[in-house]
């Protein structure tokens, strides 16, 4: 008989006991709510283990057959259609088997799949497992009950009752310590001697065959030459897991103190993994029995609250690294917000904006300036144009040479996106004046910033790879937004937002509507709004005269066109947009048996 232990994510573990084949899956229309165990449903009667809700599509229905080819080996089967990576070294193809030696563990996507053995006829030569507190102490097994627990405390005198409960409670401050003390490594130690009686503790941390002591106590014990735990002991505490003592009958490792008693405890993090041992020693009694189930009681607590110390310490530190990595991408109050709900990361289809920019000139002048001199500077530029994103809470994507991808409307939800990714850019524009001022002499000439923004659904989530992460956006409105960028340079606007953009935008945002025109990869026409910095008279006027230029131009009224922009041109000297109405009117007047199209075609992306 073998036990099968689910291990989750969150730290929850579901067990049972497996007395035959079995077939592992997800939940079918009818079946209990996971996880649930299920007589004879399977395939070819087999009994079935329900692991993943209706609605988990990456496990399959039929996803592996568990088989006991006899007590010691196991066969799994891949049932699904998919391959199946079990563990670092083992991909099963579809029907594909592999013989596992238990105990055995093996991965099923989210989930940790642990199978040992049920029997309790270990051999333990002159080490005895102190199985746990339900085996020395009391039992939660079914053929154990509260009477019989009763009797076991019943034969505890007054005396050894009272010092267990003050031991209880000092144990338990100890445990309590762990959740928010720095030392709670060292007071395990002192507790092993000032609690349970010991005459010396340690903290051994590492794996098996590499332990080092990472503290002692008493301070003296540290001095200690050539000490070692005993390699016996450190064996089956990393086999069993479980806390073992020694009755000091033998020399138990390097030591300078004689035959010595040991009580032993592993340090498991949540998954059951080995992070070291509580380990510590005294002068035999006489009585070792009775003294090993209260001492290994004691000193599996301790153990355990040394392990939650280990896993906070290690989960506060994987915080951290998340929360500087998010950071790198997203504003402070969103790492935050991912660090909590780390879901949000998780591909799906959502609504946003997308802002490409792109420095021009750039590569005449990173030529003019060297190497060093060009990374100085992109490190101001970026510096500057990054945080005018995370100040209207965008997501900085990514930086492209001499440009930059952000996005709004993800991972949180942004009803906004639009109108905040807008005033993100009106501020990037403004920031490129005061770079110019404090950058001009280095550079000799001044540096101008294209920007171009798109609306519209969008594929989001890790588009790096299981080796790099990368989050980010995919889809033909990303592609959109980078042409629409491009067009910044042929109609010399700096801030162009497509029409999908604009109808997002309420009226406090200035626009004008500069073409409709196509862009590479990209079939349907698109209308084209340039957005202003500022809303004041001059540039209301430059949006009227634009857009009465542009209706008769598409209403090939070319002389009428022509005659609004070249007029208007001398008021808005080398405004882009103009000189492409009064250019397209033109070649139509020099040109009449031309087929015009309303829809301007530009030379390049």
């Amino acid at each position: 008989m073998s036990i099968l232990e689910i291990h989750q994510k969150d730290g929850t573990v579901w067990s049972m006991e497996v007395l035959g084949s079995l077939e592992i899956g997800r939940q079918r229309i009818g079946e209990p709510n996971p996880i649930q165990f299920i007589q004879g449903t399977g395939e070819n009667g087999l009994d079935r283990l329900v692991v993943a809700p209706l609605a988990e599509a990456s496990f399959s229905r039929r996803q592996v057959t568990l088989e006991f080819i006899n007590p010691k080996t196991l066969r799994l089967t891949n049932t699904s259609k998919k391959h199946w990576q079990l563990d670092v070294e083992t991909i099963l193809d579809p029907n594909q088997s592999v013989e596992k030696n238990i105990p055995c563990s093996f991965a099923l996507h989210n989930l940790l799949i642990k199978l040992h053995s049920n029997s309790q006829n270990i051999p333990v030569d002159e080490v005895e497992m102190f199985q746990s507190i339900t085996d020395s102490v009391g039992s939660n097994s079914s053929n154990a009950s509260i009477l019989e627990q009763s009797n076991k405390l019943a034969n505890v005198t007054d005396a050894e009752f009272v010092d267990v409960v003050n031991w209880l409670q000092m144990t338990m401050r100890v445990l309590q310590g762990t959740i928010g003390s720095q030392d709670f490594i060292k007071e395990a130690a002192v507790a092993l001697v000032d609690i349970v009686g010991l005459e010396s503790g340690r903290v051994l941390l590492g794996e098996p065959g590499s332990l080092k002591v990472a503290t002692a106590h008493p301070p003296k014990f540290l001095d200690i030459k050539n000490w070692e735990p005993n390699k016996n002991i450190v064996k089956r505490l990393s086999e069993f897991k479980k806390t073992i003592w020694h009755t000091g009958e033998i020399k138990v490792g390097k030591t300078n103190l004689g035959a010595m008693a040991v009580v032993a405890a592993p340090i498991l993090d949540s998954k059951g993994n080995f992070l070291g041992a509580l380990y510590g020693e005294r002068a035999p009694t006489g009585n070792e029995r009775r003294s090993a189930i209260i001492e290994g009681l004691l000193v599996d607590m301790l153990a355990c609250g040394l392990s939650t110390g280990l896993v906070r310490q290690t989960h506060e530190k994987d915080a951290v690294q998340a929360r500087v990595q998010f950071e790198q991408f997203f504003t402070p109050e969103l790492a935050r917000q991912l660090a909590l709900e780390p879901t949000l990361l998780h591909g799906r289809e959502t609504d946003a904006t997308l802002l490409f920019c792109d420095l021009r000139g750039f590569s005449r002048i990173s030529e003019r300036i060297g190497p060093e001199g060009t990374n100085k500077l992109m490190s101001a530029i970026f510096d500057s144009l990054s945080k005018c994103v995370q100040d209207q809470s965008g997501v900085l994507v990514d930086y492209l040479g001499d440009g930059m991808l952000a996005m709004w409307g993800a991972p949180g939800h942004q009803p906004d996106h639009a109108k905040q990714c807008v005033i993100a850019a009106q501020k990037m524009q403004m920031k490129i004046p005061h770079i110019n001022e404090k950058w001009s002499k280095q550079i000799g000439e001044p540096l101008a910033l294209g920007i171009g923004i798109n609306s519209g659904k969008i594929w989001v989530g890790n588009t790096g790879s299981s080796i790099k992460f990368k989050y980010g956006p995919l889809g033909p409105s990303v592609n959109l937004a980078s042409r629409v960028e491009g067009l910044t340079k042929y109609l010399r606007s700096y801030l162009l937002i497509t029409g999908a953009t604009k109808k997002l935008l309420d009226e406090s945002f200035l626009t004008r509507r500069v073409c409709k025109t196509t862009v590479v990869n990209v079939v349907e026409p698109v209308d084209i709004y340039e957005v202003f910095l500022e809303t004041n008279e001059k540039n209301k006027r430059l949006k009227q005269v634009t857009e009465q230029a542009l209706i008769e131009l598409e209403k090939k009224n070319f002389r009428e066109a022509s005659k609004i922009s070249g007029f208007s041109l001398a008021e808005f000297p080398e405004d882009g947009p103009l000189i492409l109405i009064l250019h397209r009117a033109v070649e139509m007047l020099m040109n009449p048996a031309q087929n015009f199209q309303s829809v301007w075609h530009p030379p390049g992306k």
